[in-house]
């Protein structure tokens, strides 16, 4: 069957469905439409709100009993119960192999051939989505339809022909019912949890339109849609598909809207190996949680939330928890914690970012220009997660934002933790700071190094800064003292320092301070320094620390929080 190519395919459709006790208003002009199939126009003003456009008699809904019974003869034959939109995918190839001998060949007539999903992109239209999430998801859903394709073949009734139903029909099937239909629990005002998609005949008709006010009415005999405010001589009739991002329209209608405000961003983010009590803190036994990016709402609580239980430490677990009792998880349990929360979903989003670029495309097609909107969208949302990120991150440091009135995100980090020193100690701070100029000598000539680089390169940062904090802890300054005293009450008992973990560090200070001591006995020289010293400074470096990355060379800085 050809699309149609005249009103009168449509004017076929509406006697058809009229016939059976369906519905056209006189005031409506069903067409063509280039993009979707069909649409419909006001003939006239549509006065009022609430005045019925089309109606579709239950008769005519595609639901599964209808496939089931017209297919397998019963019900009860039918293997797909579970499953019933492949039954109404195979009822759908069915009757375009059929034709006209259909009982739906002026509904099956009026459907498109093509479509602009990208499961019908090329190879030079998908790499322009290379990057996104419809990029991968593209592939996981054909593979998922191809194997629905050949269950639901292989269990086709001898009658049919089983070489009529190829994979390009059974495609075919999938994106009509992905593109037209309703949900089943809307159309016959059921159960969610039964919900499966249905096609209903002529209503389908009409074009999709975010926000715009519509009625579906439901009846023992019928399924109808009414509007919901006036319509002017000569404007298009819309539908409202309900709240829907243009990743979902692109993939399951093949077109985007610009400026859309209801899109989104969707994260799908895997969940690492967790402790029990972390689990316990995200309240889910699943292997992803899925969070929802948009613009009114560009880092949502329960993401940020998310993330401090993934970089926790122990004691900011527990006050976590003590939190979550008391339903306050929008609560940071700590600077150490709102730091490294705020710096990994930035490098993450940052890394999303990196991985899509707007395609610039001089007279581009229909999907070609589909694309380029959602990208630029998805784009768009990215940039307002890291300005909000950079700005949760400035008000935990509580200092004035400095942010670019720009778009260019690319600097907000680096930025960010130019403010650092006045939170916690690094490397780099060692080398610059006056108060460890003597103890920073004997590091340069003890281990042959001139820069925090060379440690870096020598992969010795570890050591280098448990040997500084264990340096704090012997000096004791002032400024310091209330957070040692809070690190030596998390991390210096039995229950952290056992006797396997300070054996660690037994070869450690055999290795480090006899040789250090010779250099500057004042430093390295005191009683002070025991291999439990060091597996304390260790347990502080291991869990007080935040990872930073210098946005020009991308080279990550490990840093100690000292702000309690």
């Amino acid at each position: 069957m050809s699309e149609p190519t005249s009103l009168s395919d449509f004017h076929e459709l509406v006697t058809w469905a009229e016939s059976h006790g369906g519905y056209c208003s006189p005031a409506l002009e069903l067409t063509k439409s280039e993009t979707s199939g069909s649409t419909a126009y006001a003939k006239c003003a549509i006065p009022g709100s609430n005045r019925r456009l089309l109606s579709c008699p239950v008769s005519l809904i595609i639901d599964y009993d209808k496939a089931a019974k017209h297919i397998w003869g019963d019900l009860d034959s039918c293997p797909f119960s579970r499953s019933p939109q492949i039954a109404i995918r195979l009822f759908l190839c069915n009757q375009r192999v059929l034709g006209r001998e259909s009982s739906w060949a002026a509904y099956i007539k009026i459907l498109p051939a093509e479509f602009d999903t990208p499961l019908y992109y090329n190879h030079e239209e998908m790499e322009m989505l290379r990057g996104t999430n419809i990029f991968g998801e593209v592939e996981l859903r054909r593979h998922a339809w191809i194997d629905e394709w050949k269950r639901g073949v292989m269990y086709l009734p001898p009658i049919f022909d089983k070489s009529l139903f190829s994979w390009e029909l059974y495609l075919w099937a999938c994106t009509i019912l992905s593109s037209r239909s309703f949900p089943s629990s809307i159309v016959f005002n059921t159960d969610k949890e039964d919900s499966y998609p249905v096609l209903v005949p002529l209503v389908d008709s009409l074009n999709h339109k975010p926000l715009v006010p519509i009625y579906w009415t439901v009846t023992a005999d019928s399924f109808a849609i009414s509007s919901g405010k006036s319509i002017e001589a000569g404007d298009e009739v819309f539908n409202n598909y309900g709240p829907k991002g243009n990743e979902e329209l692109l993939m399951g209608y093949g077109f985007c809207i610009e400026n859309n405000e209801l899109d989104v961003v969707t994260l799908k983010l895997r969940h690492p190996p967790m402790s029990l009590e972390k689990v316990q803190l995200i309240s889910s036994d699943k292997s992803e949680t899925i969070f929802h990016l948009s613009q009114s709402n560009p880092l949502p609580d329960g993401l940020l939330y998310f993330f401090r239980v993934i970089v926790t430490n122990k004691h900011e677990a527990q006050k976590l928890s003590e939190l979550a009792i008391v339903n306050e998880r929008s609560k940071t349990a700590g600077t150490r914690c709102e730091l490294d929360a705020l710096g990994k979903l930035y490098n993450a989003l940052s890394l999303k970012l990196r991985g899509i670029s707007v395609p610039d495309v001089a007279n581009p097609s229909a999907r070609q220009r589909s694309t380029m909107i959602y990208i630029s969208q998805q784009v768009k949302i990215l940039k307002l997660s890291l300005l909000a990120i950079a700005r949760a991150t400035y008000a935990e440091l509580h200092i004035q934002p400095e942010i670019p009135d720009t778009d260019d995100v690319t600097q907000l980090r680096t930025k960010v933790y130019q403010h650092l020193p006045d939170y916690g100690i690094n490397l780099d701070l060692l080398f610059s700071s006056p108060r460890f100029s003597e103890f920073a000598k004997v590091i340069k000539k003890g281990f042959d190094v001139t820069s925090p680089s060379d440690i870096r390169a020598a992969d010795i940062e570890d050591q280098i800064l448990v040997l500084l904090i264990s340096h704090l802890f012997i000096l004791t300054p002032p400024d310091y003292t209330v957070w040692l005293n809070t690190m030596q009450q998390h991390y210096n008992n039995d229950e952290e320092l056992d006797e396997g973990f300070v054996e660690d560090f037994e070869r450690l200070y055999e290795s480090y301070i006899p040789p250090l001591a010779e250099l500057n006995s004042d430093i390295f020289g005191s009683e002070k320094w025991t291999p439990r010293l060091l597996a304390w400074a260790g347990k502080v470096v291991d869990s007080e620390g935040v990872v930073s990355e210098n946005c020009e060379d991308g080279r990550p800085e490990y840093w100690i929080i000292t702000a309690v």
